[in-house]
């Protein structure tokens, strides 16, 4: 995998093992990570450290939504970056949604790092 000296990138997710698996993961790979299991403690991240790009769950167990949190995002921060991961199968209607609102892309869980990875790269550079 290629090193990127660059980067910051925020992840909201609640299955804590895939988001501490995903951190570390762009850590390593030579991207500032941040990371948060809830709704609330990620904006408040995404105010601080201003990522570029957000990794965000879908289906938040607690406070806000996925797509309540998308659209905060892209309030605060109209060039961000994002996204969006859900392992339920989402019908054709809510990845449309999410696009709409301003994500990039949308990915099914479980997702490889690879892919994951030439996702990140992609939307960073523009693609």
């Amino acid at each position: 995998m290629e090193t990127k000296s660059a980067g910051r990138i925020l992840i909201i997710d609640d299955e804590e093992a895939l988001l501490k698996n995903i951190e570390n993961f762009l850590k390593i790979a030579g991207y500032t990570a941040f990371a948060s299991s809830n709704s609330s403690d990620g904006l408040e991240l995404l105010k601080k450290h201003e990522p570029e790009l957000l990794i965000l769950d879908l289906h938040l167990k607690e406070g806000l939504t996925g797509i309540q949190v998308l659209k905060a995002a892209k309030m605060l921060k109209p060039d961000l970056k994002v996204i969006i991961s859900s392992g339920f199968g989402e019908e054709e209607e809510t990845k449309n949604k999410c696009i709409a609102l301003g994500a990039g892309t949308f990915l099914n869980k479980p997702t490889s790092l690879k892919t994951l990875s030439e996702t990140i790269k992609n939307l960073l550079e523009g693609k």
